[in-house]
């Protein structure tokens, strides 16, 4: 009687190999997009945060307004501004007076002032120093601050500023006091974030009402409280003298202030590139691929340092753009130049003591 050998045929060991591939392709796929999902999400997941701390910063500044500008000493020029202006690059800059409250809590400001005589500010340059030596002025209960991108073209660092006691030559509102130190980085600053691609204001309240006969009104994207520093034009519904710059009694401040942050996300994903060159006309953007880009809601990419609002995608084409926004130039831009589009965050804040010419409300 003949006795069968046990064992796999040829075909079966290939069917099973066959199998596995599949299976195994599978799961590669699998873990494949579940790590993408997990990287967009922790970008996500880093951007709010990031964004939290930065906008809970400038919202604690902005609703801390101090808007009682009384003259200075000798009644001279009023020290209580509050005042969103642009940088030599056109980008926003916003610089007010606030409520120093936690004077008494800070090691720094606490013993300020506790020495008759002194002549140091606290300002964010040897201020742990100068306390030791006692030579630091009484802060007043209120300070300056400033935010401001780096000094250079294009940066993406947000930079505060930070001045008390307020007023006098080394003020905030003046535009030297910011500049550029020995160092490269902005007097009396310290950088508070980087991957900044875009901070922006806008401002409601004074003569400017957000609401008029049940129609949203638009906002301003700048604002002087003294309304002398500033030019504003008929279209901005915003009296402007150069008179009012020493009258107190007619400061105007806002009552609502919109924060724009568009961060570059920290784990960014290879973004797009145009193809071939751009001139400064051109409307449409040939990329070398738009899966980045997300086709709800407005859409605004920048270009080296300028900003381009996106009318539509078209295969791997940005079509109809609008050049030079956000108060950026149509520049030309070489192929191969990367096509940013960062996350937007918005967040509204109520200052408590706004008040306009006819006094606080």
């Amino acid at each position: 009687m003949n006795s069968r050998e046990s064992g796999l045929t040829l075909i079966e060991i290939l069917v099973a190999l066959g199998v596995f591939m599949l299976l195994g392709s599978s799961l590669v796929m699998f873990l494949r997009d579940g790590m993408s999902t997990w990287q967009i999400g922790e970008s996500r997941r880093e951007a709010y945060e990031r964004a939290g701390a930065i906008m809970d910063l400038i919202g604690d500044d902005l609703r801390s307004a101090f808007t009682q500008s009384d003259p200075g000493p000798g009644d001279g020029l009023v020290d209580v501004l509050l005042l969103c202006d642009r940088d030599s690059f056109n980008r926003p800059r916003l610089r007010l007076v606030r409520t120093l409250s936690d004077e008494t809590r800070n090691p720094v400001t606490r013993i300020a002032g506790a020495y008759t005589g002194g002549l140091a500010e606290v300002d964010y340059r040897n201020d742990s120093r100068e306390a030791q030596l006692g030579i630091l002025r009484a802060p007043g209960g209120l300070a300056e601050v400033a935010y401001q991108m780096g000094p250079e073209n294009g940066s993406e660092v947000l930079w505060r500023g930070f001045k008390t006691p307020i007023g006098g030559e080394s003020s905030l509102f003046e535009d030297i006091n910011l500049a550029p130190d020995v160092d490269g980085t902005p007097m009396r600053c310290r950088p508070i974030a980087d991957g900044v691609l875009y901070l922006g204001f806008s401002f409601w309240g004074g003569d400017r009402r957000r609401w008029v006969d049940g129609i949203s009104q638009p906002p301003l994207d700048r604002w002087d409280s003294t309304r002398a520093i500033l030019a504003f034009d008929d279209s901005e519904d915003f009296e402007w003298s150069t008179a009012s710059r020493d009258v107190h009694e007619d400061d105007v401040f806002p009552d609502t202030v919109e924060i724009q942050l568009v961060l570059n996300p920290a784990r960014s994903r290879a973004l797009a590139r145009i193809v071939t060159d751009i001139g400064e006309s051109d409307e449409d953007l040939p990329l070398d691929s738009v899966a980045e880009y997300s086709r709800d809601g407005d859409l605004f990419v920048r270009l080296d340092s300028e900003w381009i609002q996106v009318g539509s995608i078209s295969g791997n084409r940005l079509i109809d753009c609008i050049r030079g926004v956000r108060g950026t130039k149509a520049q030309e831009h070489l192929k191969g130049t990367r096509v940013v589009s960062g996350t937007e965050f918005h967040r509204t804040v109520r200052i408590p003591g706004y008040r306009d010419a006819r006094g606080p409300r």
